[in-house]
């Protein structure tokens, strides 16, 4: 008799309990509302006639919930694509978004408009909180976007950070990536880092346009007014191969097997340069990587090669002008008249002239 009052006692004590777990009341779901394109303009004609060209987006505010600071980022891909291959064009934290004309007809034409054709776009906006929460991309909108051929404006890109030659000086003759002469948006770098961190910078004493990773597989990108991206890591010193493609939005970093000896000297040498065809000017050779030689030099209408030790035994040259890979006694560089900066890499033959 005992043993069964024992039991119904302790029936009687958790049955409140129970009915009591039942009236708990569950957390309220909190709704959140992407932004959205507001007044997206009927089509964008660029015709690249002013430099200072913006296309002005507004967008509405998104809605997370809570208050807190919001960076609304304009995003652009190919239209059926889903962006995958998204570009980032501007950011603010108001509702108003300019965007450059320059950037959009660059990235437009790398999604597949031809330059001084017409064709779809897809644009919308990616709603970035100040707090952790995940971002909310906002329904897309088809715009029409006439694109303008512009050969001359060609970006280029430099490297900054500890594992780099300059550290994170970002005015100090810092080396040039290497522009693949026919996608524009496509750069190699072929070189010694150290073990750390680095970033690419489009202009040298700026600190945006600024490019890093977020992810570790994937171009970011802050082009003012944002937030700035984390860096590019590398594991370990050493030489290796950065591949950087604004077209696709991604970066590789791969070791190389084989270094090369350097040279004790690398020089141009042509009818476009002080010395003509019987000579070779010298270029500077970076310390931090010997196989990396720079010169700013005022050249004639002509032709030009690259040579090693003042000898044609070693000597590079390609068909392309402002940007190419040279190669074992290739043809004779075109060059139209100008001061330039000229960045060479014996490693892999690439060169770079930035007009001064």
């Amino acid at each position: 008799m005992m043993k069964f009052l024992t039991k119904l006692t302790w029936a009687a004590f958790l049955l409140p309990l129970i009915w009591a777990c039942g009236d708990l009341e569950q957390p309220p779901i909190i709704q959140q509302f992407p932004a959205s394109i507001s007044s997206p303009p009927s089509a964008i004609v660029l015709t690249g006639e002013d430099e200072d060209e913006v296309v002005v987006f507004n967008v509405t505010q998104a809605d997370f919930g809570a208050n807190m600071e919001v960076t609304y980022i304009i995003q652009m891909d190919r239209p059926g694509n889903g962006f995958e291959n998204a570009a980032d064009l501007g950011s603010s934290t108001s509702n108003v978004i300019e965007v450059k004309a320059n950037e959009i007809n660059r990235r437009a034409i790398s999604r597949g408009i031809v330059a001084g054709e017409t064709g779809p776009m897809e644009f919308r906006v990616r709603a970035v909180p100040s707090r952790t929460l995940s971002a909310l991309a906002g329904e897309p909108v088809t715009i029409s976007v006439t694109t303008f051929s512009d050969a001359v404006a060609l970006r280029n890109m430099f490297l900054v950070g500890e594992a780099t030659a300059r550290g994170w000086d970002n005015n100090a003759n810092n080396p040039a990536l290497f522009r693949d002469p026919e996608n524009a948006d496509l750069f190699v770098y072929s070189g010694f880092f150290n073990a750390g961190g680095f970033k690419v910078l489009e202009n040298l004493g700026q600190w945006q346009p600024q490019f890093g990773t977020n992810d570790g597989s994937t171009i970011s990108a802050n082009m003012g007014g944002g937030d700035d991206p984390d860096v590019f890591n590398v594991p370990a010193a050493g030489y290796y191969t950065f591949t950087f493609d604004l077209s696709t939005e991604t970066f590789s970093l791969e070791p190389i097997a084989d270094v090369p000896s350097v040279f004790e000297t690398v020089g141009i040498i042509g009818s476009a340069t002080p010395e003509g065809w019987d000579a070779s000017t010298a270029m500077n050779q970076l310390e931090f990587d010997q196989h990396i030689y720079y010169i700013t030099a005022s050249l004639e209408d002509g032709e030009m090669k690259f040579r090693a030790d003042n000898d044609w035994a070693v000597n590079w040259g390609a068909g392309t002008a402002i940007s190419g890979a040279g190669v074992q006694d290739g043809p004779n560089i075109p060059v139209e008249a100008g001061t330039f900066k000229i960045w060479f890499n014996s490693l892999d033959g690439r060169y770079l002239k930035i007009e001064q």
